[in-house]
């Protein structure tokens, strides 16, 4: 079956080999992993670009599994394949799910989005890694426009264009934090890196060239129904209608006023 994916595997495994690459992973890795660290569950899903995701240790739940994207071939611990717009997973089935460059590398990301939400259980997560198109790399990937490599061949959606299609899926935004604000430059070691983009994050500079979206799913509340009032009678010509006047003696001489039991 032919995947949808417009990105050449090739192209794929051969980004995923370059240093720049493994360290803008293990930078991201670092964010994932402060997040699934508080989590708890059952079933922790996660589908990603990275071949040996070690922030998956930091998982609290009891089953972490992994799911192959359509061009990932050969990896020994996927539990099931998965499409761009079909997931092997029933409905609400997992407490967490993690897309790290996943939609980046698809030309069907909504119908991605779609299934991912779909096996969701109400209250879990969805943690979703990507390149942010608003920031300086997204400004370089237009001039480089006609190159075959990536990441400037990826189809990176927007944070807020994925927080519409999150709000009208019942998800509500956890946070949106951007990262990498010095990637694909070596200039600082990892840590030195985190701590630029905390000062960063806390200082609302959008300029990170990845953002971490973190999500979760609601659930939508019953509405109440309640009885329908009848109207009062609208006046006629100007005059309001006299209600019916009972005397005393015909209330008092009621059956379920007096307590009497009705007579056969």
């Amino acid at each position: 079956m032919r995947h949808s994916n417009r990105i050449k595997v090739e192209t794929q495994q051969s980004w995923l080999q370059r240093n720049d690459t493994q360290r803008l992973l293990a930078l991201e890795g670092g964010w994932i992993a402060d997040w699934i660290c508080q989590l708890h569950g059952h079933q922790l899903a996660y589908a990603g670009v990275d071949d040996h995701p070690r922030f998956m240790r930091e998982a609290r739940m009891q089953h972490c599994f992994r799911l192959g994207l359509p061009w990932q071939r050969g990896l020994v611990d996927v539990q099931a394949q998965i499409q761009d717009a079909h997931w092997p997973l029933a409905d609400e089935t997992v407490d967490a799910v993690i897309l790290q460059h996943t939609l980046d590398m698809t030309s069907r990301p909504h119908q991605m989005i779609r299934e991912a939400t779909r096996s969701i259980v109400p209250s879990g997560y969805l943690i979703v890694v990507g390149f942010n198109p608003q920031s300086w790399w997204g400004a370089l990937r237009w001039v480089r426009t006609f190159s075959a490599e990536l990441p400037w061949v990826a189809n990176p959606v927007a944070p807020k264009r994925l927080v519409d299609w999150l709000t009208l899926l019942d998800f509500r935004i956890e946070s949106v934090t951007p990262v990498a604000h010095s990637w694909p430059f070596k200039l600082f070691s990892e840590s030195v890196s985190r701590r630029i983009d905390r000062v960063m994050a806390g200082a609302n500079f959008p300029s990170g060239n990845v953002y971490v979206l973190v999500a979760r799913k609601t659930q939508a509340g019953m509405t109440t129904i309640r009885p329908r009032r009848r109207a009062a009678p609208e006046p006629r010509f100007g005059f309001a209608v006299p209600a019916a006047r009972v005397s005393e003696d015909a209330v008092s001489s009621h059956p379920y006023q007096t307590g009497r039991k009705c007579e056969s």
